[in-house]
Order: C-alpha cells, then sequence, then structure tokens
C-alpha cells in the first residue's frame, strides 16, 4: 500500500513539473516576442534619427552659405562706407541695403531651421536608447526562463516574468516620455522648414537681381557672349574626358 502511495505522489510531482514546463516554454515565447518587437522599435527610432541627421546637415549648409554672404556683403557695405556712401549711385546704394536684409532674414531663418532639428534628434536617441535597454531586459529574461527549464527552478521562472514585465514598463516609458517631444520636435522643424521655404520663394520672384544686371548690360549682348563662351567650354571639357575614357 505505501509503495502505491508513494508511486502515486512521484506521478503527482511529474504532472506538476510538466505543467511548468509547458508555462515557462509560453513565457519564453511571450518574451521572445517582446524582444522582436524591442528590436523593431530599436530600429525605427535609429532611422528616425538618421534622418533628421541627415536633414540638419542640409540645413547647416544652406546656414553656412547664407553667413556666408552675408559676411560678404557687410564687407562690400564697409568697402562703400569707407569711400563714402553719400557720393554713390543712390540705386546702386539702396541694391546693398536690400541685398543685406535678404542675407541677414536668410542667415536668421536658416539658423534657426539648422538648430530646431537638435531636440528632435535628441529625442530618437533616447527613444532609441530606451529600446535597448528594454530588449536587454527581456533578452536577459530569456536566458532565466532558458536556466528555470534546465534547473527546473521556479525562482529563475518568476524573475523571467518579473524581467518581461519590466521590459514592458520600459516601452512604455520610453514612449510616453519620447512620443510628445518628437511630435513636439517635428512641428518645430516642419514650421522652421516652410519659412525657409516661403523666404526661397520670395527671393525667386524678385527680379531685383536680373535688373541690377540689365542695368549693367543693357543690351544683354556681353551676357550672351559670356553664356556662349561657358557653354562652349562645357562642351569642350566633355569630349576631352569622352576622349580620354576610350
Amino acid at each position: 500500500m505505501g509503495n502505491v502511495l508513494e508511486h502515486a505522489e512521484h506521478t503527482t510531482h511529474a504532472a506538476h513539473g510538466g505543467d511548468n514546463g509547458k508555462y515557462i516554454g509560453l513565457t519564453m515565447a511571450i518574451i521572445g516576442v517582446l524582444v522582436a518587437i524591442c528590436s523593431a522599435l530599436v530600429g525605427g527610432a535609429r532611422n528616425e534619427m538618421m534622418r533628421a541627421m541627415i536633414e540638419q546637415t542640409q540645413a547647416s549648409g544652406d546656414a553656412t552659405s547664407a553667413s556666408t554672404k552675408y559676411r560678404v556683403i557687410l564687407v562690400n557695405i564697409e568697402n562703400m562706407r569707407s569711400q563714402g556712401a553719400e557720393q554713390m549711385n543712390p540705386k546702386v546704394r539702396d541694391r546693398f541695403v536690400r541685398l543685406y536684409a535678404d542675407y541677414a532674414a536668410e542667415r536668421k531663418i536658416t539658423g534657426e531651421w539648422a538648430s530646431s532639428y537638435v531636440p528632435l534628434i535628441n529625442a530618437h536617441f533616447n527613444a532609441t536608447e530606451g529600446f535597448e535597454n528594454s530588449q536587454l531586459i527581456a533578452e536577459v529574461g530569456i536566458i532565466l526562463a532558458s536556466l528555470a527549464v534546465l534547473m527546473s527552478n521556479k525562482k529563475a521562472w518568476y524573475a523571467s516574468i518579473v524581467l518581461g514585465v519590466v521590459a514592458v514598463g520600459q516601452i512604455g516609458m520610453t514612449y510616453a516620455t519620447t512620443h510628445s517631444t518628437v511630435s513636439r520636435a517635428e512641428v518645430e522643424v516642419e514650421h522652421r522648414t516652410e519659412a525657409y521655404k516661403n523666404l526661397r520663394k520670395a527671393h525667386t520672384g524678385d527680379r531685383s537681381d536680373d535688373e541690377a544686371v540689365e542695368a549693367l548690360d543693357p543690351s544683354g549682348a556681353t551676357l550672351k557672349k559670356i553664356q556662349a563662351d561657358m557653354a562652349e567650354a562645357i562642351a569642350h571639357a566633355g569630349a576631352e574626358h569622352g576622349s580620354s575614357g576610350h
């Protein structure tokens, strides 16, 4: 009778062990899905950060160009001042003042445009770091769940569950803290980009440059000759390049 009871007890323990194995396997599968989600979130945040950095580089290039033009026009204005601005042609003087106003506005707008990317890049960086931490926590949880299966250790299993919950919490906290920042930064970037586009449209519609050239070359003969010489030089360079390639 004692042997029967002992056998029944071992059978019960084995059954419970098999159930635990199924639950641990289920835990590992869930945490594995969590790792995959974290990996996708990390990749997405990193791609957005790289895109923002590339766009910032382009904006910084425009800002540098605007600053260079601003400095050049200031040098010319200083030269005019030293020569006596009151003796200059009023149209030429007004033209330089207009250029100064245009380049000063362009310098300011492009500088603000480039700077507006900094909060966006920082937010994407923080998101990448937060999701990476979530992925690391989940991966440690899988390791503990594997140890729980190998060693039939419930404590390791419980610890893996806790780490899985912590990983989910880390994902939620990262999303909550970075999503609003990213949204605000994107609105600011869009606003600055639109301001720069409007400035470029205003410059495109302005014929002041053409009028200044027409005043120096009323017939347009000098400009046409220069353009023809440039076209000939380009064609000649292309022909030489083609022959050297063969």
